[in-house]
């Protein structure tokens, strides 16, 4: 019988994104490989802060900022479990808060012993990439397992 290599993949998901674009490489992924994934949303400061402004604009204020975001981040998680559901792929969501967000996808790689981790890169090049610093870079830098970083 051969074991599959890939049994467990990891895809970080950005929340400033669309999730059926964002996760759906990593479900088509997932579907070829017959794979169990596992979704990960981090939120850090920058995040927060930017999703402050779109949220208050939204509701008008008032409800706990961060009860408020816990719950529609769960629910985008919730809406790309389904969706990898509805491609025959097995998949958890799980959300996390933490400063360091490449740190964070690191320890979820190690903690649930994934064989592979999908992350999304902008192709951000010269002074942008200076600027902005590369995710999908430090995570390649210091990964227990192999990357696949898919071009946004």
């Amino acid at each position: 019988m051969v074991v599959p290599v890939v049994r467990r993949i990891l895809a970080p998901i950005e929340l400033a994104e669309s999730i059926e674009p964002e996760c759906g490489y990593a479900i088509a992924l997932a579907a070829q490989l017959r794979a169990e994934l596992r979704l990960l949303a981090v939120v850090d400061t920058a995040a927060t802060v930017s999703l402050i402004g779109q949220h208050r604009a939204r509701r008008g204020g008032g409800m706990d900022f961060q009860k408020a975001l816990q719950q529609e981040v769960e629910t985008m998680l919730q809406q790309a479990v389904d969706l990898a559901a509805r491609s025959g792929v097995h998949a958890s969501g799980h959300l996390t808060f933490c400063e360091d967000v490449e740190e964070q996808i690191l320890k979820e790689a190690l903690v649930h012993k994934v064989d592979l981790i999908v992350v999304r890169s902008h192709g951000r090049s010269g002074f942008m990439k200076l600027l902005l610093g590369s995710t999908a870079g430090e995570i390649l830098k210091a990964a227990p397992c192999p990357v696949l970083v898919a071009r946004s």
